[in-house]
């Protein structure tokens, strides 16, 4: 059996073969949005799968409250939010992420680990009891937060959009 498949109109494909070639403004378009959904995602909380993020500590809470912090989650004072960028390292691609050196320990968590001061002998810090000193603090280590759960589910209709109509537009 075989199947015809039949065009009414014109089709060049050599036009269609450029504008695969070129996704350049469709995928600066998906790095766009993907910047707003994932501000939008760590503004509420959650991860692009709409999932809940790891909730603070305790410890973290009277931190941020003491010192008038923003009091969500991966929102201490607007950096990662500010850091956010969508680059296109190639031409057929397009990432979306942070340039900050301590974005992947928040992001994706670390182990537990020791806190030993720099500056002088001992480390003062705030807590709900008031604050605290010493000389060596046992971190617990962070929880992951990976806003970028579920990106392909979230962005991936819009994508879709977007590259159809340049492919059918020629924009």
């Amino acid at each position: 059996m075989v199947a015809e498949i039949g065009f009414t109109g014109e089709l060049n494909l050599d036009q269609y073969v450029s504008r695969l070639k070129d996704l350049g403004p469709a995928l600066d378009k998906i790095g766009l949005y993907t910047e707003r959904r994932t501000g939008q995602a760590i503004a509420a909380g959650k991860k692009l799968s709409g999932q809940p993020l790891a909730p603070l500590a305790p410890l973290t809470k009277a931190e941020k409250q003491f010192r008038g912090k923003a009091s969500g989650v991966l929102r201490r004072d607007g950096g990662l939010l500010a850091d956010l960028r969508s680059t296109r390292p190639r031409s057929n691609e397009v990432q979306v992420g942070w340039s900050l050196e301590y974005a992947p320990w928040v992001i994706l968590g670390t182990r537990p680990y020791k806190i030993r001061p720099k500056a002088s002998s001992t480390l003062r810090f705030y807590t709900d009891d008031g604050w605290r000193s010493s000389s060596e603090i046992n971190h617990p280590g962070l929880p992951e937060r990976n806003v970028f759960e579920g990106a392909a589910q979230a962005i991936s209709p819009y994508a879709i959009q977007v590259i159809q109509e340049h492919i059918d537009s020629g924009r």
